[in-house]
């Protein structure tokens, strides 16, 4: 492989007499972490109890209120421990600027998609978030990046954001044509909140008194939020835990829409299996994300892949390896600058330090192996560490 600059100039077949001898390792495509929040870079475990999942949130409204020491020093520790990962690309979901401003001027930074979050289920903060959602598009951060911070939104979840403001921000994100990440079908618990008006989210609402029945129309289901998603060029459902059948053909006839499937995460609430091979058979494209340290022990996509190749013997090695790369790459629309060793696109590499095939505990697969790991990372055509 020749790089020049920041790109990928050439790709060879064989050996080259100008190549370097890496020894006993592999490059592929820096991976590409489509889903995380990287504030809570600062936890030392995942965040409980996990059930049920409204328990779970409490702990996260508390670890926010509770939190000491400024923003900025979680989220460059979260770049830093994706970056030393192998991870050159992130989908960050933001509560604040300050994502957007440390990933545009830090040096080195992944390159990334920040999406600004947008909470607020009463009809009194529709107006407010709408607004908080437009300036961030015309916010200013000063000299940055090599490649630009590209934005988008992120309504939170169905039972955090009033459907009214859902409809508004996603045509904001049209009107811009930005790309719109949103929590969906995370549990089965907001499936009842959505279809019966029941369950732990009422609870948990009537709880912080935003509870109106009026607000969800009767028969609403989790179809009626993936479909004004249709309208985007771009737009990433994460989860997708429990969707249905209805939601799976609409999602194939919806190419523009990805599902961002977080393996870890999704194990460690004992979610009953996830459809993610069932969506790939029928042309959906699937990433992968770490979500966060409030549910994950660590924001290396690296170990994502490595779990999954221990919990799916069966698929390929190739797969495995697309749905960290190039999957990531389309799902945020980058795929023409990065997930993939092609001449002409960006020189953002992961330099994996192989098993020993000598090993008896090595195994056949030697890339997705316990016993490799991420020695080096190239972001922009140079060796960040």
């Amino acid at each position: 492989m020749e790089v020049e600059g920041s790109r990928i100039a050439a790709v060879y077949a064989g050996d080259h007499p100008q190549a370097t001898d890496l020894g006993n390792a592999a490059l592929i495509p820096g991976l590409v972490n489509a889903h995380t929040h990287l504030e809570f870079s600062d936890l030392e475990k995942p965040l409980g109890p996990v059930a049920p999942f409204t328990e779970w949130i409490r702990s996260v409204m508390k670890s926010r209120f509770e939190s000491s020491g400024p923003a900025e020093s979680k989220i460059q520790q979260g770049i830093k421990e994706s970056l030393g990962a192998g991870t050159t690309c992130l989908g960050e979901i933001a509560t604040s600027s300050e994502s957007l401003q440390l990933l545009e001027q830090s040096h080195p930074a992944p390159h990334s998609v920040v999406f600004r979050e947008c909470l607020g289920f009463s009809a009194d903060r529709v107006s407010e978030q709408e607004q908080i959602a437009a300036d961030f598009f015309e916010e200013r951060t000063g000299p940055g990046h090599e490649v630009p911070i590209a934005r988008g939104l992120s309504p939170h979840a169905p039972y955090s954001v009033n459907p009214d403001l859902y409809l508004r921000l996603v045509q904001l994100a049209r009107d811009r044509g930005a790309p719109v990440a949103v929590h969906l079908a995370e549990t089965r618990d907001e499936l009842e909140f959505l279809e019966r008006k029941q369950g732990p989210f009422v609870e948990l609402l009537t709880e912080l008194g935003l509870w109106d029945s009026q607000i969800l129309r009767d028969g609403l289901r989790m179809y009626d939020y993936l479909a004004p998603l249709a309208e985007l060029s771009s737009a990433l459902a994460i989860h997708g835990n429990y969707f249905g059948e209805a939601e799976i053909k609409f999602l194939k006839q919806s190419p523009q829409i990805s599902v961002v499937y977080c393996p870890r995460t999704h194990h460690y609430f004992g979610h009953t299996p996830h459809p993610w091979l069932k969506m790939i058979g029928q042309g959906i494209n699937v990433a992968i994300g770490t979500d966060s340290r409030a549910s994950n022990p660590d924001l290396s996509l690296w170990n994502e892949l490595l779990f999954l190749r221990g919990q799916f013997t069966e698929v390929s090695t190739g797969l495995i390896l697309e749905c960290g790369t190039f999957s990531g790459a389309r799902a945020l629309g980058l795929s023409q600058e990065i997930g993939s060793l092609v001449a002409g696109k960006r020189a953002d590499m992961a330099l994996i330090q192989l098993a020993d095939s000598s090993d008896p505990l090595s195994g056949s697969d030697l890339l997705l192996n316990s016993r490799s790991y991420v020695s080096r990372v190239m972001l922009n055509g140079c060796w960040v560490n």
